[in-house]
């Protein structure tokens, strides 16, 4: 069981386990592909000590506590870890800041292994076991994409979430926001004031053109031309 008193460790550990017990109903159902289903009854907080740093293995088996009327029902329970990690404040920030704040809670099939008990051999034996129970919502998110896992959660309050604040507040420092300044564009001063920086020296480009492209050099001669009485200039090729 857990060796420490619930008010003996404080938020100013680094690293906490919370004790829980985890109560899970077992509802029989009529429906040939699923006799039963599992739903969470009630969550009790426990004792809390202090961690060495280690992630507590919560791959617990559920245990049969009684049976319901008739039959109909029956409930089971496991007791697991809260982990609370100074390095995971910022996950637990953003579950209270969320609309829904959430202890997780994953129940997983067992396989045929010998840690578990037989449905088979036992009609009082769970076919389900604790796989993890977390704060983080950025942890549980793994085991929501796999979808092969039941996922619930439960509301967090009560001394379970007093706690939590005070670690969050304890451990969790929100960086200030910076307003980002714009880089100020520098213009040469050789360019500054003119429309458009194509232009070189003094002259247009189109009369630069010839140089360019190989145009001939259109020149106005003095001597005009007379066409119907009318004085035109005449050009020439150069």
């Amino acid at each position: 069981m857990w060796g420490a008193a619930v008010d003996s460790v404080s938020a100013d550990e680094k690293h906490v386990l919370y004790g829980v017990r985890v109560i899970v109903e077992r509802q029989e159902i009529d429906n040939v592909w699923q006799p039963h289903r599992w739903v969470i009854h009630d969550l009790v907080p426990l004792n809390r000590v202090a961690g060495d740093g280690t992630p507590p293995i919560n791959d617990i088996a559920l245990t049969p506590l009684r049976t319901g009327d008739e039959g109909l029902s029956m409930l089971f329970t496991a007791d697991a870890s809260l982990d609370l990690h100074h390095a995971e404040a910022e996950a637990y920030a953003e579950n209270l800041a969320s609309s829904d704040p959430a202890i997780y809670l994953v129940l997983r099939k067992n396989e045929n292994s010998d840690d578990y008990e037989d449905v088979e051999a036992d009609e009082n034996a769970a076919d389900r076991h604790v796989a993890e129970i977390s704060l983080s919502p950025y942890n549980i998110q793994d085991y929501e994409d796999c979808g092969e896992d039941q996922v619930e959660k439960l509301q967090l309050q009560g001394p379970i979430a007093e706690f939590v604040e005070a670690f969050v507040a304890r451990h969790f420092q929100p960086e200030p926001f910076k307003k980002r300044r714009r880089d100020k564009a520098h213009v040469s001063l050789r360019d500054a004031g003119r429309g458009d920086i194509r232009r070189v020296g003094k002259r247009p480009l189109l009369l630069r053109a010839h140089r360019v492209c190989g145009f001939p050099r259109l020149r106005l001669r003095s001597a005009p031309r007379r066409i119907f009485g009318l004085a035109l200039p005449r050009f020439q090729g150069a």
